[in-house]
């Protein structure tokens, strides 16, 4: 482990994600089974797990199953580690450095603030447009790419930039591709990584492929980096029965090529939907990735308001006001949401 310790831990407010249904259907009085998520960015109609055998609950994991092959094949990448989801390296990363200065681009995943600052490091959140005049200032440069939650996505070109810049200091790149599986063209992945010692990739089984119960994702850096997450992380962080499946999803080339078809198509839909039913009462603009739109306006929080009144849970945000609507997982929710969109405007 590195021998330099961040600050003490100083804890902060635990934060608050997309997916709190319970706290919802208490405040506007709705029953559980009567909401439609589309807070969260995972696909809906997400990969379909097989029955598990007896034997995988039965046995504790073992790194020779053929889970790290799988992903080593899917992600085009050998130097890897399994983790418990891109949670488990966004809270881990920060006790591998001594304290730095650490620049978010923002807005972003919270977590990441959350994190680093717990850790002990200096955080300062930076607008995509002025990272050139702050880098040579940061020790760590953390971009989500595509980002959540306004759907921003850096080149390729942009991201080695900045990886050249910080290498030059010691420094690292941190790129999160939680949401880049629809689109691998646009991944730093596609980059050699010998040359680039200094980047981390987050890779998650979450979104693209609808599996965030399964709490498996990947981390991909230098081995130095992985060793010490490995360190940290300890024996056992994933359950078998989370790598038995993890590997079979990597595999299933076949399903991976249709979802992303659809993906595309549904975003389109949505989009195009949004921009019908909002353009004419709302002074809002539209942002899509495949698995989910960014609403952002000053009307943002009527909306998210309204809809949940409708019985459909949006992901509000205050700073800047915005809203993020996830896909419907079928033609009933969408027209559902249709309904809702309708009187919202009315």
């Amino acid at each position: 482990m590195n021998p330099h310790k961040p600050l003490a831990m100083s804890l902060q407010d635990p934060i608050k994600h997309g997916g709190n249904l319970r706290e919802a259907a208490k405040k506007y009085q709705t029953p559980l089974a009567d909401w439609m998520d589309l807070s969260t960015g995972i696909n809906p109609n997400g990969w379909q797990p097989p029955e598990i055998p007896a034997y995988v609950w039965q046995r504790l994991p073992e790194e020779e199953d053929g889970l790290h092959q799988a992903a080593q094949q899917y992600y085009g990448v050998t130097s890897l580690l399994a983790i418990a989801g891109s949670q488990a390296a966004i809270q881990a990363l920060p006790y591998c450095r001594s304290q730095s200065k650490v620049g978010i681009i923002s807005p972003a995943y919270a977590e990441y603030n959350y994190c680093w600052r717990n850790a002990g490091h200096e955080v300062i959140e930076i607008d995509a447009d002025h990272i050139e005049a702050h880098i040579s200032n940061l020790d760590v440069l953390i971009v989500i790419n595509p980002n959540n939650p306004d759907t921003h996505l850096h080149s390729l070109s942009t991201l080695h930039r900045w990886q050249q810049q910080l290498i030059r200091t010691g420094g690292w790149l941190i790129v999160d591709e939680a949401f880049m599986d629809s689109t691998p063209k646009h991944s730093l992945l596609r980059h050699d990584m010998s040359t680039m010692p200094n980047l981390i990739v987050l890779r998650s089984l979450g979104k693209f492929f609808g599996l965030a119960g399964l709490r498996l994702g990947f981390i991909i850096a230098n081995p130095t980096i992985l060793a010490q997450l490995q360190y940290s992380l300890g024996t056992w962080s994933i359950s078998n029965p989370s790598r038995y499946l993890g590997k079979k999803a990597l595999l299933d080339t076949v399903w991976q090529q249709k979802t992303r078809l659809n993906l595309k198509q549904k975003s389109q839909q949505l989009q195009q939907l949004l921009q019908q039913q909002l353009h004419q009462y709302f002074d809002q603009t539209i942002f899509c990735t495949s698995l989910f739109c960014y609403i952002r306006g000053h009307n943002a929080q009527l909306l998210h308001t309204q809809l949940a009144r409708s019985g459909i849970w949006t992901r509000y945000f205050a700073k800047p006001q915005a809203v993020r609507i996830g896909l419907s997982q079928d033609e009933q929710e969408f027209r559902r949401l249709l309904s809702a969109l309708k009187q919202v405007s009315d």
